[in-house]
């Protein structure tokens, strides 16, 4: 799909700042809890994966299969893989968060034009 066939959604932009909105609470009481060891409510893992969960799907809806080929996409799956092994191993937990976030920020920051490279 190129950048002429991408797929619009109706109010893209506010729907994207409230998922974002969501995630990052999710996220940011989630690793803070890790940092400090405390008792983290269920409602925010819930929040930032659901939230999570609907931003690929809308990416995935604009550009197609082949956003996941592309620099953001990437940094999402690493994002995904790291989460998962922190969840399953329990070791290393507030490290691989910590690159998490990094990729989180990388992938929102990037010029677009660094975020739309492929890398596969």
């Amino acid at each position: 799909m190129t950048a002429e066939e991408k797929r619009t959604i109706p109010f893209d932009q506010p729907i994207k700042i409230v998922l974002l909105f969501f995630h990052f609470i999710g996220f940011s009481v989630l690793y803070g809890g890790m940092i400090v060891k405390g008792g983290i409510p269920t409602i925010f893992p819930a929040m930032t994966v659901i939230s999570g969960i609907f931003l690929v799907i809308r990416e995935l809806y604009k550009d197609g299969f082949v956003w996941l080929a592309k620099v953001e996409g990437v940094l999402t799956e690493v994002k995904i893989v790291l989460i998962i092994i922190s969840i399953t191993s329990g070791v290393y937990v507030v490290p691989l968060l910590s690159v998490v976030m990094i990729c989180g920020i990388l992938s929102s920051h990037l010029p677009k034009e660094v975020r739309e490279i492929r890398i596969v």
